[in-house]
């Protein structure tokens, strides 16, 4: 049989003509193909939008938003000037000012009203002597503000005596005088911590912490240097601090529930015995039953972990008490012969930035980038739906 070469294949399907040959059906198989892709592209743009959705970028916090304000007040004879870069406040106001997240102002003449006190964030107030009280206008004002939400920092300082090298100063001299903070915290109706004052007929004097073991040098053991031991490590106001070298007064009661700043078990506290002197300080050991025999010897007895630091909600605002301004200052320490600043040693600036962070915590929130990769996200994923309903519909 003779195959002729030249014969011609036609298959005809039952769709008819125009559907029926092979190139017609080779064509609608390369578009299904086509629209089989359609999944893929999908997927692909589905996954950049996972992918882009979880980028984040780092934005500062004071980008979008107005700085906290903080105030300071210098209207009721504080121990501290706050323009002082020598022996008051100034190095460690530059630093918070250079950090762009809190602007601070310093308050100096009239009351601190609610006018006064209606746009601060955080009001510091330090040292007030007593005789500059507060006034009951001024009550209602600190009151009114922490009701809105906005924080405050008291801080207080332990009293001194003739054996500190401050006492040639004569404003020094009035360093401890911590009553005037104690009726600003009662003419507030603040209940809770309180600076521990031995309040006879003569003083009103703010103790002093003492501890031998750990002070810097054994002549003055007033200048303490504490370690993450005596605070708690879990709370914010601590994060990143190693090491404290402060010169505090203690906060009472002893066993103070919002203290998070304490001591050792060989630290003890003690008043201004009378105008120059502190109360036997040599003999930090006494019993419970020699005090009771001398009850006045003590604020503190040996081992009872004084408290020098509180802080707490007060409602929707925030409060932290401090027994130490003096470790925030450009001063000297309170040693002879030397050049060290309170300011510069150990992490005492970073520990007063860390109680600001915390003061203020809610008031600024970082913007993050999170948001703005979602709305491309979702950009892109309309684009991809409105690309394979065009297609299908074809």
């Amino acid at each position: 049989m003779i195959i002729n070469p030249t014969l011609n294949m036609k298959i005809t399907l039952k769709h008819g003509p125009k559907f029926g040959t092979l190139i017609a059906q080779r064509g609608r198989i390369r578009s299904m193909n086509q629209f089989k892709k359609i999944p893929r592209v999908l997927a692909t743009i589905l996954a950049l939008m996972l992918l882009l959705s979880s980028f984040q970028a780092t934005i500062p916090a004071q980008a979008d938003f107005d700085p906290v304000v903080v105030l300071f007040d210098a209207s009721h004879s504080p121990q501290f000037d706050a323009a002082d870069a020598d022996l008051g406040l100034k190095l460690m106001f530059d630093m918070v000012n250079i950090s762009t997240r809190y602007i601070i102002h310093v308050h100096e003449d009239g009351l601190l009203d609610e006018e006064i006190l209606n746009d601060v964030d955080i009001l510091i107030i330090a040292g007030s002597d007593s005789s500059s009280p507060f006034s009951n206008e001024e009550y209602v004002g600190i009151a009114e503000m922490l009701a809105n939400g906005s924080s405050l920092f008291l801080l207080g300082d332990p009293t001194l005596s003739e054996d500190s090298t401050y006492w040639g100063e004569g404003p020094m001299e009035d360093t401890g005088d911590n009553i005037a903070l104690n009726t600003l915290l009662d003419g507030i109706n603040m209940t809770g911590p309180r600076f521990s004052i031995n309040e006879t007929e003569t003083d009103t004097w703010s103790d002093t912490m003492f501890d031998y073991d750990h002070s810097i040098n054994g002549s003055t053991p007033w200048v303490v240097q504490l370690d993450s031991t005596t605070w708690d490590t879990t709370h914010p106001i601590f994060r990143n601090i190693n090491e404290i070298l402060t010169m505090t007064s203690t906060l009472k009661p002893i066993n103070l529930a919002s203290g998070i700043g304490n001591s050792y078990e060989n630290s003890f506290a003690q008043y201004r015995m009378d105008g120059n002197s502190w109360a036997n300080y040599s003999a930090p050991n006494m019993t419970i039953e020699e005090i009771s025999l001398n009850p006045l010897s003590y604020s503190a007895l040996n081992g009872t972990f004084p408290s020098w630091l509180s802080a707490f909600e007060y409602g929707s605002g925030r409060v932290t008490i401090a027994g130490s301004t003096i470790m925030f200052t450009g001063r000297p320490i309170d040693l002879l012969n030397t050049e060290l600043q309170w300011f510069y040693v150990a992490d005492n600036a970073k520990l007063f930035m860390n109680i600001l962070d915390w003061l203020s915590a809610d008031f600024v929130t970082a913007p993050s980038a999170i948001d703005s990769m979602l709305i491309i996200s979702a950009v892109i994923l309309v684009i991809g739906v409105a690309f394979y309903l065009l297609k299908k519909l074809r």
